[in-house]
């Protein structure tokens, strides 16, 4: 009899061990990542965070919520809806005069011969600060609501 007997034995319960420890790590990675960080609602991230949100669910009201009140107020609808978009955060620029949110938009069109389509831009929000909140003051034009928040 060999040497190499009972390594052999050991080979597949080890392989069969490592992967499953792989399989696990990967369960907990997935679960303890979760969905995308919710950001304060009094910074400019989780204004933009919030104003996208409800752009995205067509919650028109809620989306003005977020909007200075000079556009708010006298908002002539503009709708650049249809497609589905994600919204990712890049940078934040804070200043004496107010804020800049850049954010990553990726825009998925409706499903064409080989699948749906898919383009990302960068673009920037404009926040200013009010009465201590944030609001937004302009936005991308592809989830703007009225016409004066339009870049």
């Amino acid at each position: 009899m060999s040497n190499d007997a009972p390594r052999r034995r050991w080979a597949l319960p080890a392989l069969l061990i490592g992967i499953g420890l792989v399989v696990v790590t990967a369960i907990v990675v997935i679960v303890v990542r979760g969905g995308p960080q919710d950001y304060p609602s009094d910074t400019p991230e989780g204004v933009v965070q919030r104003y996208s949100q409800a752009v995205i669910d067509r919650d028109v009201d809620a989306a003005l919520d977020y909007v200075v009140p000079e556009v708010a107020d006298d908002c002539e609808r503009e709708w650049f809806g249809g497609d589905d978009h994600r919204v990712a955060l890049v940078r934040t620029t804070e200043r004496a005069s107010g804020a800049t949110v850049d954010v990553l938009i990726t825009t998925v069109y409706d499903s064409g011969l080989l699948g749906p389509g898919e383009s990302e831009s960068e673009a920037s929000f404009l926040l200013v600060e009010q009465d201590g909140e944030w609001l937004i003051e302009r936005a991308p034009w592809q989830l703007s609501l009225c016409r004066e928040l339009g870049l």
